[in-house]
C-alpha cells in the first residue's frame, strides 16, 4: 500500500535534456514526464489509450505528445487532439498529473489533484540542493530492489554506519544515537530528537571527536584548508530530518575543537526513497558542500557511490528474505537505535490509514 496524495521525485531536470521523454514507474504506476515547448514540465500516464504503447515512446509535440505507435497526439491536460488519416478524434483522455520543479527536482502529486497543495508539502530543507551557493550540486538515480520503508530505517538508523561504513563515517560517534533523549539541543555525546506530525528531526554532537570518530569528518575540515589531513580533535555536529513519506537531509557541521568561532565546514546529503513498486525503490541522492571547488566533484561522487554500493546488498538482502512481507509483520527483535524508525513507520501507519478513511 502507498501514500498516494504526497510529492514524489519524479527525475532530475538534466534528465530532459539527454531524452525528451522519461519514463518511470512510481507507486506502481508508469508515468511520463517530458518538457514542452512552453517549458513547462508534464506528467501523465505512460499509456497510449488506443493500443497501450508507452507514450514514452513517442515524441513531444508543443506542449503535447504524439504516440509513437499509429501517431495519436495528446494535449497538455491529456486529451486527445488529433489522430492521422481521420477527421474524427476519440474522446479520449490520458491521466495527467501536477508537477512541480523545485529544489533542482522535478516533483508529481499522484493522489487525489484536489488535495494537491501547491507544493507546501515538499521538503523545504531540500532547498540546498538548488542553491548554486552550495558546490557539487550533482544528482544520481539508482534502482534498488527495497521497499522504499526498508530505505527509511536503513537512514533512521545510523548505528549500522559502524559496521557497514567504517571507512567513511561509521566511527563510535555513530553510537550516540543509542542515547537517545527528547528535546532540541545539541548535547555532548548524546542525541537529542524531535517527532512532529510528519516529519522526526534528530542531532548528535561531540565537542572534541579524534581518531574514534569517523575518518570522513577530520577529511572534511582537512580539505577544506587544503591539507593532507587533520589529526587534532574536531567539534563535530550532526542534524538529521526526515519529511514523510521519503525524503532525509543530513547536515553535517565540523570545526576545530575548541574554536566555536571558526567558519563551519559543512555538508548537506539529501536522500529520497521514492517507491517504485511495494518490493523496489527509486533512490535519489545529492552531496553539497560550503568548500572547495569543481575539482573535488568527482571525488565526492566516487565517495557517495561507494556508500551507496555498501548499503544496497544489505538492503536488497532485506527485501530478499522478506518476500511479500512487511518487516513488522516478521516480530523482529529490537535494539536500542529501534525507537526513531518505529516512529517513522507510525507515521506512514496514520497517513495511509488517513488516505484509506478519504475513499
Amino acid at each position: 500500500m502507498f501514500i498516494h496524495n504526497a510529492w514524489y521525485i519524479a527525475a532530475e531536470p538534466d534528465e530532459l535534456l539527454s531524452r525528451p521523454i522519461v519514463s518511470r514507474t512510481l507507486l506502481g504506476k508508469r508515468v511520463a514526464v517530458y518538457r514542452g515547448a512552453s517549458g513547462q514540465a508534464i506528467a501523465l500516464e505512460d499509456s497510449c489509450p488506443h493500443r497501450r504503447a508507452p507514450l514514452s515512446l513517442g515524441t513531444v509535440q508543443g506542449d503535447g505528445v504524439r504516440c509513437g505507435y499509429h501517431g495519436a497526439e495528446f494535449g497538455s491536460d491529456g486529451r486527445c487532439i488529433r489522430v492521422p488519416g481521420q477527421d474524427a478524434v476519440p474522446r479520449a483522455v490520458v491521466p495527467t498529473y501536477p508537477v512541480i520543479e523545485r529544489h533542482g527536482y522535478i516533483w508529481v502529486w499522484l493522489g487525489d489533484p484536489d488535495l494537491a497543495d501547491g507544493g507546501a508539502s515538499i521538503p523545504d530543507g531540500f532547498w540546498v540542493s538548488g542553491d548554486p551557493a552550495w558546490i557539487g550540486g550533482y544528482g544520481r538515480m539508482e534502482s534498488i530492489k527495497a521497499d522504499f520503508k526498508l530505505i527509511n530505517d536503513n537512514l533512521f538508523d545510523i548505528t549500522h554506519a559502524q559496521f557497514v561504513h567504517p571507512e567513511s563515517f561509521g566511527g563510535e560517534e555513530v553510537q550516540f544515537y543509542r542515547k537517545a533523549r527528547p528535546g532540541s539541543d545539541y548535547i555532548d555525546r548524546e542525541m537529542s530528537f524531535e517527532v512532529g506530525e510528519r516529519s522526526i528531526r534528530f542531532r548528535t554532537h561531540a565537542a572534541a571527536l579524534g581518531d574514534e570518530g569517523g575518518p570522513l569528518w577530520r577529511s572534511m575540515l582537512a580539505q577544506s584548508r587544503g591539507l593532507e589531513e587533520w589529526n587534532d580533535p574536531i567539534d563535530y555536529r550532526m542534524e538529521v530530518i526526515w519529511w514523510a513519506p521519503c525524503y532525509t537531509s543530513f547536515h553535517i557541521i565540523v570545526r576545530p575543537s575548541g574554536e566555536p568561532d571558526a567558519p563551519p565546514v559543512e555538508i548537506y546529503n539529501l536522500h529520497a526513497a521514492v517507491p517504485e513498486s511495494e518490493g523496489s525503490s527509486h533512490y535519489f541522492y545529492r552531496s553539497v558542500r560550503n568548500y572547495g571547488d569543481a575539482s573535488m566533484n568527482s571525488a565526492f561522487i566516487d565517495a557517495v557511490k561507494f556508500v551507496f554500493n555498501q548499503d544496497k546488498p544489505i538492503l536488497e538482502g532485506q527485501q530478499a528474505v522478506l518476500g511479500d512481507r512487511d518487516l513488522l509483520e516478521t516480530h523482529p527483535i529490537s535494539f536500542a537505535g529501534d525507537m526513531l524508525p518505529l516512529q517513522g513507520r507510525r507515521i506512514l501507519e496514520r497517513m495511509m490509514a488517513t488516505e484509506l478513511t478519504r475513499g
